[in-house]
């Protein structure tokens, strides 16, 4: 065989190898952005562990949104994982919230004029968790708003 044959041949085949692999890709992506949007289950989310506050639907959606569950925010601002369900008018919840703004404080001014990826953890640890804390103001204030009408309807 000649040499130009043997090159194009090996041309034509890695091309041919190539566009069948970027095909394969695309159909790969195309089905995970599908079923990413319809799964409950967000990245980062760990069905087998979940938390207090990833109870129903509200907790799940933090989760996707914030791509970070409770736990791990827990782990990267040092401070426990206590049911911010129940609120910040809470004394165990007060308190961790209180040590987790003063952990991001400090875990953000020590981060500042270094990494950035680890300044985007601290920055999305916060939000993480002060979105959980939200969540749990909003179903106290629904329940209140509920248990008013029922007051009035037995007055």
């Amino acid at each position: 065989m000649s040499l130009p044959k043997i090159i194009s041949q090996v041309v034509i085949l890695g091309s041919q190898i190539l566009g069948k692999a970027f095909v394969e890709a695309y159909r790969q992506a195309a089905r995970n952005a599908r079923s990413g949007a319809s799964q409950v289950g967000g990245s980062g989310e760990r069905s087998s562990n979940s938390s207090i506050g990833e109870e129903g639907l509200g907790g799940s959606l933090i989760t996707r949104k914030h791509r970070m569950t409770i736990e791990e925010a827990c782990q990267i601002l040092n401070v426990k994982n206590v049911s911010f369900q129940d609120g910040p008018n809470n004394p165990a919840v007060s308190k961790e919230l209180s040590e987790m703004i003063r952990a991001y404080e400090n875990l953000f001014k020590a981060n500042q004029n270094t990494s950035k990826y680890l300044l985007s953890k601290v920055v999305r640890a916060r939000d993480r968790i002060s979105a959980e804390v939200e969540l749990a103001q909003y179903k106290q204030q629904q329940q209140q708003q509920q248990q008013k009408p029922n007051e009035q309807q037995q007055s």
